[in-house]
């Protein structure tokens, strides 16, 4: 199984992490296997600046999402827009050219949608 969980407000971040946390346990108490990716645009990219992931408190449950295959992905057009390096990211987050062109791409790809 797919899905795509979108992130674009800081406040929703706890609950996108949760709900990725509670698909891969499921996945693994029935065998079942899942495909995350996790999709930041707007302002929620600020969050996947190391230093902020630290400050937050998220860094670890990030990384940790990471090494079990969940993929982090911020948009190069809301990172443009605030600013950020994309050196200033978490060394595992990819950066994609569009957040929105990525979402479609998923959708159009089987990935279910997730909007916390």
């Amino acid at each position: 199984m797919k899905a795509v969980i979108h992130v674009d407000e800081t406040k929703k971040w706890d609950l996108a992490l949760t709900n990725a946390e509670n698909i891969m346990r499921y996945g693994e108490q029935t065998g079942m296997d899942f495909t995350i990716e996790i999709v930041a645009n707007s302002e929620a990219v600020k969050d996947l600046r190391e230093e902020q992931a630290r400050k937050d408190g998220r860094y670890d449950t990030i990384r940790d999402l990471a090494l079990d295959t969940v993929k982090f992905a911020a948009c190069r057009n809301a990172l443009a827009n605030a600013g950020i390096r994309e050196s200033t990211l978490i060394p595992f987050v990819e950066v994609i050219p569009s957040g929105a062109v990525e979402l479609i791409k998923k959708q159009q790809e089987g990935f279910a949608y997730i909007k916390p």
